[in-house]
């Protein structure tokens, strides 16, 4: 019986860890969160790699480096990193240093959908960066159908700096979808899509639309890889400026 019980145990902690590719962070591949954190005194390691297109300007490279700690049931709190390089100018960027807190409010039970929220601090690290930039973001993640999930984030970002032609606080709000694929006889992969309109912090510009596509793949007990690719599709005032972004990423939990 206690052997069984070993058994048992050690399947349950392997399968809390496989379903990670199906819990959804921003940036890995695309924008938006998903309601839940990750596991209490769990820490998870997560870089990504992406390359920007435009349509009147030079390609421009970024990588994305971010360490979460679970530090209570439903809260965990990160450090990000997101240095960057420009073909124009042939120059890299440090880029801002981000502290993130999240936390769930309330897991779904019956018709009542996840709730949470995530705060995000970031520090003028970066060349020519001024003031601190704070995002808060609310999300709502509720399962439709058997297995598929839609979730919704709503932003306001303001920063401390007044600069001439930008706007001190803008907001945004995106609406994404997953899908476990191949479920219930596989459960490895999970397709992701969105659809996002963020104000411009541009003053000449307005409201921006994007779409977006990606897979998450479970590569490891604890390891996922990730694979993204959006695209701005309208602007309320201008010219959507991004023609398409990839992005390819790895998150590993321990």
């Amino acid at each position: 019986m206690r052997a069984l019980s070993v058994i048992v145990v050690s399947l349950l902690a392997g399968v809390v860890f496989a379903i990670d590719h199906n819990n959804v962070d921003s940036g890995r591949p695309l924008r938006f969160d998903d309601a839940y954190s990750i596991a209490y005194r769990e820490r998870a390691f997560e870089t990504g790699f992406t390359f920007d297109t435009f349509r009147r300007s030079s390609p421009k490279y970024g990588l994305k480096t971010e360490f979460k700690y679970g530090f209570s049931k439903n809260q965990d709190i990160g450090i990000g990193f997101e240095p960057s390089y420009s073909t124009s100018n042939r120059r890299g960027d440090f880029g801002n240093v981000e502290l993130s807190y999240f936390n769930g409010l309330r897991r779904e039970i019956d018709d009542q959908p996840a709730l949470a929220y995530r705060l995000d601090v970031g520090l003028p690290t970066g060349t020519g960066s001024k003031g601190v930039d704070i995002r808060a973001r609310g999300i709502v993640t509720k399962t439709v159908g058997q297995y598929d999930k839609i979730h919704l984030n709503l932003d306001v970002t303001t920063s401390t700096a007044r600069v001439m032609d930008e706007r001190q606080t803008t907001a945004g709000v995106t609406v994404g979808y997953t899908k476990p694929l191949g479920y219930p006889t596989r459960f490895d992969r999970t397709l992701v899509a969105q659809f996002s309109m963020e104000q411009s912090r541009d003053r000449s510009r307005d409201w921006v639309g994007s779409v977006g596509l990606g897979i998450r793949q479970l590569v490891g007990v604890r390891s996922v890889l990730d694979f993204g690719l959006e695209s701005d599709v309208f602007e309320t005032k201008g010219r959507a400026k991004s023609s398409v972004r990839f992005a390819i990423g790895y998150s590993v939990g321990f």
